[in-house]
């Protein structure tokens, strides 16, 4: 089933969700060594840039994966994966904006504010990680957004033989 949201005949979606997940994976790197070393402000300002990058390019991913939700025509089974592929990225999107706004104006250096906003983002990782595996589910068993090359010529004579 091609996807709707397309440049030529790649699909948007697929192309843009890379960025989010990379962002979130450094970002997660970059709390790492916020945490093993408090004093360089370095690790917590990539963390807060990489989260606020990850949440501006999940939203765009997320407009044109609604696309392909709304236009292709799916399995019952490939329609509840993406239902919930849908909804654990919503909330893996809230809470990396809990986590971001908790850091914004350096709020989660004040005592008592890096544990909530450090687990947001975790929960959000965690999220991620689910939620990514559903979006492999869908485009490699469930074939959407996939646009399907006819049979290679050898392969159809291959089937008009065995139908004769």
């Amino acid at each position: 089933m091609k996807s709707r949201a397309a440049i030529g005949s790649h699909p948007i979606h697929p192309m843009l969700v890379p960025i989010p997940i990379g962002a979130f994976v450094i970002a997660l790197i970059g709390d790492i060594l916020h945490m093993a070393r408090p004093e360089d402000p370095f690790w917590y300002d990539l963390s807060f840039t990489c989260i606020g990058i990850g949440l501006l390019f999940a939203l765009t991913a997320a407009v044109f994966g609604a696309i392909d939700y709304i236009s292709l025509k799916m399995s019952s089974r490939a329609f509840r994966l993406a239902t919930w592929h849908a909804v654990l990225n919503m909330t893996m999107a809230s809470c990396y904006a809990a986590s971001f706004l908790l850091r914004r104006h350096n709020g989660a250096l004040q005592p008592g504010h890096w544990p909530p906003a450090f687990g947001f983002a975790l929960a959000g990782f965690g999220l991620l990680a689910v939620s990514g595996w559903m979006g492999g589910k869908l485009a490699y068993e469930h074939r959407i957004g996939v646009l399907e090359e006819p049979p290679a010529p050898a392969a159809r004579e291959r089937s008009a033989r065995a139908a004769s």
